[in-house]
C-alpha cells in the first residue's frame, strides 16, 4: 500500500536543528496517514502488540529523513561510506491476512 499523497511535496526537516514542534508535527502526519486506512500493528491480531501505534517505527523513519552517513560493503567487498536519506513520499509498506504492517518499504537518496 502506498505511497501517501499528503507526503508528497512536504518541506525537507533536519532532527538535528528542528524543533520538537516541527518533528513531531511531521510524526503525525504519517500516523495519520496509517490511521486512516485502518491498519494494525504486528501482533495486534493476536493481543501481543509492543508499539501499537508505531511510535518506535514512525520515529525512526523522521530521522531518517535527515542526511545520514551509512558504512556498507558493496558487492566486491569494499567498504563503502554513503549519506543517504529516505525520501517519505515514497513510502509504502506490506500487510499481511491480519491487516498488520509487517514490512516498510522506502527510497533512499
Amino acid at each position: 500500500m502506498g505511497p501517501f499523497p499528503s507526503l508528497k511535496g512536504l518541506p525537507e526537516i533536519n532532527v538535528n536543528t528542528a524543533t520538537d514542534a516541527v518533528i513531531l508535527e511531521r510524526m503525525d502526519l504519517l500516523h495519520e496517514c496509517l490511521s486512516t486506512m485502518g491498519l494494525n500493528c504486528a501482533g495486534h491480531a493476536a493481543g501481543q502488540q509492543n508499539d501499537e501505534y508505531w511510535g518506535a517505527d514512525i520515529s525512526e523513519l523522521i530521522s531518517r529523513c535527515t542526511a545520514h552517513e551509512i558504512i556498507h560493503r558493496d558487492f566486491e567487498g569494499n567498504v563503502r561510506k554513503e549519506v543517504v536519506k529516505i525520501k517519505l513520499e515514497s513510502l509504502t509498506f506490506e500487510i499481511d491476512a491480519n491487516n498488520e504492517i509487517c514490512a516498510w518499504i522506502y527510497e533512499e537518496s
